[in-house]
């Protein structure tokens, strides 16, 4: 028996060692440079104590169970975040300046690759800080404490993000995300999506789009040109219309993330 026990504590021990020193090297990894949707991300270090207002969005159903960046299970009800820049394992209190909730997430994944949003929120952070219905909203962020590996490794010197030409022929990794909250009266939702650096091949994509959303036209911003559409604003017909476009090779991939009024 004292066998028995000596080998199951020895085993539990060396997979809690193996599991701290997977997840470590993950959160070093986490400094290395990495491209989502055509531009190239530099993580960096941060202090403890740092602070600064920025905008939060929150994700769901579409990444739910999958797993993060860290290597762990996202589970939507929980309280975790997602950063682009910040090492993973750091933890950070969250507090929205409108009711003056706060709450302490850990960043276990990457994002949000959309708009000027900061901060990805688990569903279950944003319904406890009351920014679930908004969508997108400010908040107030305080780094709480960073891994002893985050704060020792040094992250890769930091260059301008690149732009890597998007082909309308390959249609690389094209995927449409989208949040909204979508009031009683609204029959469309706009989306945009794509990243062209030449609008030859925005216009090759948004000739073969609109066979499909036929009220797709050209966005140009300082550097590059993106998409914009309308999806219905029933979810299931917006999934449907999606699902064809996806099958067809004009999108990569989807996630909608949409509440109603």
């Amino acid at each position: 028996m004292k066998i028995l026990l000596l080998f199951l504590l020895t085993f539990s021990l060396s997979s809690s060692l193996y599991g701290k020193s997977r997840e470590a090297a993950r959160i070093k990894a986490s400094l290395h440079p990495y491209t989502v949707k055509n531009i190239t991300y530099y993580p960096h270090k941060v202090a403890i104590g740092e602070s600064k207002d920025i905008m939060a969005s929150w994700y769901g159903e579409y990444f739910h169970g999958r797993q993060t960046a860290l290597g762990n299970i996202y589970d939507m009800n929980g309280y975790s975040a997602a950063h682009k820049t910040y090492p993973l394992g750091t933890v950070i209190r969250v507090t929205n300046p409108a009711n003056g909730k706060s709450l302490e997430v850990r960043i276990d994944d990457r994002g949000p690759f959309w708009n000027n949003r900061e901060l990805d929120l688990s569903k279950g952070a944003a319904t406890y800080l009351g920014t679930k219905e908004q969508g997108v909203a400010p908040v107030h962020i305080e780094v709480v404490s960073v891994p002893k590996v985050g704060l020792s490794a040094e992250p890769v010197e930091h260059k301008a993000p690149k732009v890597r030409e998007l082909s309308a022929l390959s249609l690389d990794r094209i995927v449409i995300n989208n949040y909204a909250y979508i009031s009683p009266d609204e029959t469309n939702v706009p989306v945009e999506f794509g990243r062209f650096s030449k609008l030859s091949n925005a216009k090759k994509y948004e000739k073969k789009l609109k066979k499909h959303l036929a009220f797709s036209y050209i966005l140009k911003y300082d550097k590059f040109y993106k998409i914009k559409s309308y999806l219905p604003a029933n979810k299931e017909k917006a999934i449907k219309k999606l699902k064809k476009l996806k099958k067809l090779g004009l999108i990569h991939g989807y996630g909608l993330f949409w509440s109603y009024k």
